[in-house]
């Protein structure tokens, strides 16, 4: 197959990505050395490939996401020839996953999907949550500090004034023993 530009290649893989039933990435590309705009692309299946734990590979995600990459190799690469068109160099189209629009797959990929849903706003209000108990925490240590500190100071008023009254009683009771 060839085409006229790269976006009616994009544009072609992207209808035929939505009648198979996956949603389609832009991919790789490479420049020319000249004049440094595309002369290939790679077009694929969104979940081709794999995440990365860090831009080396090692580090730990600072914000973790949910991944729907499985390693997929479905792909469409186009070049462009001498002539400007860009014709189809390699095409792969299997998939390893369930597609949206196969009639086995769709209901229980959809529901697996809602799921992943459910369960990523679950996790996010379980973080809320972590979070809210957190500052609570945090507050009632500080209202406990408080109380310690105000119970310090009203026992030494308390013994004061029960010093104050026993000294007290002591002087009335001196006039009645003369």
């Amino acid at each position: 197959m060839e085409f006229e530009s790269e976006d009616d290649a994009k544009y072609f893989y992207g209808e035929y990505s939505r009648r198979e039933g996956f949603s389609m990435r832009l991919d790789r590309c490479h420049r020319s050395d000249v004049d440094n705009r595309i002369i290939s692309r790679r077009l694929s299946c969104n979940k081709q490939g794999f995440n990365m734990r860090g831009k080396n590979g090692t580090q730990p995600v600072k914000k973790p996401r949910v991944s729907i990459r499985e390693g997929c190799e479905a792909m469409l690469w186009v070049k462009e020839n001498k002539c400007g068109k860009w014709i189809v160099t390699k095409f792969v189209k299997e998939h390893n996953h369930p597609l949206y629009g196969s009639a086995a797959a769709s209901p229980s990929y959809k529901l697996l999907e809602s799921k992943d849903r459910k369960i990523h706003q679950l996790e996010k209000e379980l973080e809320r949550r972590d979070q809210q108990c957190q500052q609570y925490r945090r507050l009632l240590l500080s209202l406990l500090e408080t109380v310690d500190d105000q119970t310090e100071f009203f026992s030494g008023k308390v013994e004061l004034i029960v010093n104050n009254v026993k000294q007290l009683e002591n002087k009335l009771q001196k006039p009645l023993d003369s």
